[in-house]
């Protein structure tokens, strides 16, 4: 995916049998004058990638459980609570997100909160032309142990705390794990920041992270 929005957050990912790549956060069309995160001191935030996810297999199961999509997150600590609107794949292979940096996307073909295991991924812009800072931008200072909620559309609240906060490389983030269909049920989020290459008008680190429910 690549918005022609301010720092585009571009995550790669895999539906079905499809490899998918993240692509560059580009910021060609930055906000002038906004710098999220110092360039000497880079601040907890996603931004480009390029490391294909496994393959999944295709095949429906026996039994298709009911999807109750989250439509809200909230992290009281930092004052982010905003929309989460479901998102897919682009025609370029990559998640797509909202260009209002304000709502949030969720990887419909993921889990959800109410899922018995794999990762539910929840993305969105640091800010974008039009808009301004987004909240996700707040993620730079989040802590561990700080709480998360994410509310479903059924109304159902699921608590989380922050178990790991991690600032890095675009080609070092283990996209395999944050797109994790297996393994204990868990929250991802991700955004654009840290240091930002002007030469390339991309951010050289992305922010993931992972919380788990209590």
């Amino acid at each position: 995916m690549r918005d022609r929005v301010g720092t585009a957050v571009t995550i790669s990912l895999l539906v079905a049998t499809v490899p998918a790549l993240l692509t560059g956060c580009s910021s060609a069309d930055r906000v002038p004058g906004e710098h999220l995160f110092p360039t000497a001191t880079p601040t907890p935030v996603p931004s480009a990638f390029s490391t294909a996810v496994p393959r999944q297999d295709a095949a429906l199961p026996d039994e298709v459980p009911v999807v109750v999509p989250p439509v809200r997150v909230a992290v009281p600590g930092l004052g982010i609570d905003q929309t989460v609107q479901p998102e897919g794949v682009d025609d370029a292979g990559a998640m797509a997100l909202p260009a209002d940096p304000a709502v949030a996307g969720w990887y419909r073909f993921g889990a959800t909160p109410t899922s018995a295991s794999g990762s539910t991924v929840l993305a969105a812009h640091v800010d974008a032309v039009g808009y301004g800072v987004g909240p996700f931008a707040r993620l730079a200072t989040v802590a561990v142990g700080s709480t998360v909620t994410v509310t479903g559309a059924d109304g159902r609240a699921t608590d989380y705390t922050v178990a790991t906060v991690d600032l890095l490389a675009k080609t070092g983030v283990p996209w395999s794990s944050v797109f994790d269909r297996d393994g204990p049920p868990r929250l991802v989020l991700v955004t654009c920041g840290g240091e930002f290459d002007t030469s390339t008008h991309h951010y050289r680190s992305n922010l993931v992270v992972t919380a788990t429910p209590l």
